[in-house]
């Protein structure tokens, strides 16, 4: 025979409430990160969202203001001009 062991011990001192609570919640965690992530990769294969190319960067980001700093220089190629 064995004797019982302190109360809390075996199986009900780890389903605790606390642990249950924390358990739940990084369930709830990685389902709903795990849909974003499936959500994101459906609309891209549908076509519904941009490349992020640089032929996409001039409509993500606003063209920059001329500055005033010195334009480094240019190479000139003589044998093909225009």
């Amino acid at each position: 025979m064995t004797a019982a062991g302190p109360p809390g011990s075996g199986i009900t001192g780890f389903l605790r409430p606390h642990t249950l609570a924390w358990g739940a919640l990084w369930f709830v965690v990685v389902v709903v990160f795990t849909a974003g992530v499936g959500v994101i990769q459906a609309a891209g294969e549908a076509g519904e969202m941009p490349p992020l190319t640089s032929a996409a960067e001039p409509v993500i980001r606003s063209v920059d203001p001329p500055s005033s700093a010195p334009e480094p220089p240019r190479l000139v190629d003589v044998d093909n001009p225009g």
